[in-house]
């Protein structure tokens, strides 16, 4: 059985790799970087006006706010990304360049989408107006990975250092707490990995806050986590809800699983 296991853990894991592999954009296709003296004596804003002025066809700098709002949103909600700007700015954090196309994350089945989606997850800032989630590629080549944005711009993004997100992988768990917006959990995946983690988010004074980190098995032979995750939380009280990890799997092939009740403070 440890060897059938050993087996199953490996192919998995081959499997995921070529997942990946399928999905990650190569370094050469996404970033231009000038590499020459010149343009690093530049001040911050030439530099990315010298790397607008040699921007290849079909292609865009990563934080280019009109193309995203007019191409890839569409119209259908209006981004406000100056927050992040200037944090960037003041890290001297560069855009990159990056391929129209890559705007537009992958499918859990790994095929790129052709259009952005929207998932609605309620009213999450208790102001009676529902909103949606969607995925942006990283502003900045400091940023990691996708981001989690919501079609409210009081709303703050959350970031991630995976590539591997998807609309699906963000779930309303309900108003916990009775302050009139619901919480979140974030299905989070490196695409690589069997062992992958369930965050709980709540949002206070337009800031998220955690509050729990669930280990969640991903071949646990019992609970698929997009199809499944309604079986996996329960509400017991105001500001009091339950949670199933699963964190591994025995020898004899039986997932370990615990209840783990949490009380919001």
């Amino acid at each position: 059985m440890r060897k059938f296991i050993i087996l199953v853990t490996f192919f998995s894991l081959f499997a995921c790799k070529k997942e990946v592999e399928k999905n990650k954009v190569k370094p050469s296709e996404k970033t231009v970087v000038p590499k020459s003296n010149s343009f690093e004596k530049l001040s911050y804003e030439e530099q990315i006006k010298n790397m607008k002025e040699s921007l290849p066809k079909n292609s865009v700098l990563s934080n280019d706010i009109q193309f995203i709002n007019d191409s890839i949103l569409e119209g259908k909600f209006k981004l406000d990304i100056s927050n992040y700007e200037l944090e960037n700015a003041k890290k001297k954090c560069l855009p990159i360049i990056v391929k129209k196309e890559d705007f537009y994350e992958y499918d859990l089945e790994g095929e790129k989408k052709s259009k952005k989606e929207f998932k609605n997850l309620g009213d999450l800032n208790g102001d009676g107006k529902s909103d949606s989630v969607f995925i942006l590629p990283g502003l900045v080549w400091c940023e990691e990975g996708q981001s989690y944005y919501f079609t409210d711009n009081k709303i703050p993004r959350i970031q991630t250092d995976s590539n591997c997100c998807h609309t699906e992988s963000i779930f309303s768990i309900g108003d916990i707490d009775e302050d009139g917006g619901n919480e979140i959990a974030e299905y989070y995946s490196s695409c690589a990995s069997n062992f992958k983690v369930i965050e709980i988010w709540t949002l206070k004074k337009n800031k998220w806050k955690s509050v729990g980190k669930f280990d969640f098995f991903y071949n646990n032979g019992k609970y698929e986590a997009i199809k499944d995750f309604h079986k996996l939380y329960k509400k017991i009280a105001k500001n009091k809800f339950k949670f199933l990890e699963i964190s591994d799997m025995r020898t004899d092939g039986q997932p370990i699983m615990e209840w783990h009740t949490v009380t919001m403070k």
